[in-house]
């Protein structure tokens, strides 16, 4: 007796930035039985800033989603980054990375998402999410600002930072929510909070900093310049060409506050220059190519009680938008798209067992994902001198304490483990499922 075919889950992605389209790619290699459509509220797909960074413990997602071969032709460099402090006229140096950062355009990696992105995945542009909702049939309705409506069996929300699937969610759970304080503490995970540190971005043509700087160290190496409350890191990018630079200062007393929009501005050279007055000529040298730095207001998302609700999850940073100091934001949002796609492919999966599978997800996801967040957060204070021995002094045995916790704080970066994740996540839900 023959049984009809079954429907593949339908899943909706909000979102087409890195994470999201990662996550349509992991789909396809996975096998899983679904339908794709992507929702992207810009015209085309986007992808703001300049450089990006991995480590090695994100090559295993990589490869296994078949990007490594297409990837690896745009790496600029692949040794450790450099600690040099900087605050006084003569730098001294501190050490280096655990490992190796692979620094990269985030244009060119946007483009090789791009090459391997299913054709058959629909994509639709201009859609920007205001609302959903679940229904008794086990649906899930989306609504967009245009007034058009669709459904799916599964919503993912990659929607950044500002994640409009967040907001839903979590506004959502408090409505249900039995007491004044649990309302409370759902809402308090809609609106990102201000870090207290503002990062300046800009890029360097490798050949002109070669020209006024011969012998520079950021014209072949990753580097972080570090001082007191504030730190200058640079690392090339398009094959070498350009060279990435983002200079933080932190205002410790504004962590946790609410930072007024636009978080982003163009600002001047001379602002710039004021912040690293005293600091190394190296550092100068740099600055002096920067004409016209953006200066972005580092916020994060509280690290939040669920990732997921019923038929809906969320991914990268709208759910765990950290800060840059360990250059892992987006390869968190790679292994969240890697063990997501792996239980949509287990053929346990199907429409009644999702808000199951969801569960599955978060308890794999949240807690890695966290920790990064916090080691990150760790880290940035580490390097403005704001946590441990340096805060507090400068000998010798002050230099050994601080280079000790740093490599403590990234030593994850370097050890392969993504794929265990996967394979237990993917057990975990199976098992229980028997």
């Amino acid at each position: 007796m023959s049984h009809p075919p079954t429907q593949p889950i339908r899943v909706a992605i909000v979102g087409g930035g890195i994470v999201g389209l990662a996550f349509a790619i992991a789909l396809a290699k996975s096998g899983a039985d679904v339908a794709v459509d992507i929702y992207e509220r810009a015209p085309a797909f986007v992808q703001a800033g300049a450089g990006i960074g991995f480590w090695p413990r994100i090559w295993e997602s990589v490869r296994a989603l078949g990007l490594a071969d297409a990837l690896r032709p745009f790496a600029s460099c692949d040794v450790p980054a450099r600690y040099v402090r900087a605050d006084q006229q003569a730098c001294v140096p501190l050490g280096q990375t655990p490992a190796a950062l692979q620094s990269f355009h985030r244009a060119d990696l946007l483009a090789v998402l791009l090459q391997h992105l299913p054709t058959h995945y629909r994509t639709h542009f201009g859609a920007r999410l205001v609302g959903y909702s679940d229904n008794a049939a086990g649906a899930v309705t989306l609504r967009f600002k245009d007034g058009t409506t669709t459904t799916c069996d599964l919503l993912v929300g990659a929607d950044g930072i500002k994640s409009a699937v967040r907001t839903v969610m979590y506004e959502g759970l408090a409505m249900r929510a039995d007491t004044d304080d649990a309302k409370d503490g759902f809402l308090k995970n809609v609106t990102p909070t201000w870090t207290g540190q503002y990062v300046y971005r800009g890029l360097i043509r490798t050949e002109d900093l070669a020209k006024a700087a011969p012998g520079h160290r950021a014209l072949t190496e990753p580097v972080y310049f570090l001082g007191k409350d504030k730190y200058f890191m640079c690392y090339p990018i398009s094959r070498g060409t350009i060279i990435n630079c983002a200079a933080l200062v932190s205002y410790p007393e504004g962590n946790g506050t609410v930072h007024a929009e636009p978080w982003v501005e163009t600002v001047s050279q001379d602002e710039l220059r004021a912040h690293y007055a005293g600091w190394a000529p190296e550092v100068h040298a740099l600055i002096d190519h920067i004409s016209a730095p953006s200066k972005w207001a580092i916020n994060t998302v509280a690290a939040l009680p669920t990732y997921t609700h019923n038929r809906t999850a969320l991914i990268g940073d709208a759910a765990h938008a950290m800060t840059p100091h360990q250059a892992s934001g987006a390869a968190q949002g790679i292994e969240d798209a890697r063990v997501l796609a792996a239980l949509l492919a287990s053929p346990h999966a199907s429409r009644t067992a999702l808000p199951r599978l969801l569960r599955a997800y978060d308890a794999a996801r949240r807690a890695p994902s966290q920790d990064v967040l916090r080691r990150s957060f760790e880290t940035g204070a580490a390097y403005c001198f704001q946590r441990g021995a340096l805060a507090e002094g400068d000998g010798e045995a002050a230099f050994k304490a601080w280079k000790e916790a740093v490599g403590g704080l990234l030593a994850w970066t370097a050890v392969p483990g993504a794929q265990r994740e996967v394979d237990a996540a993917v057990e975990r839900f199976e098992v229980e499922d028997v």
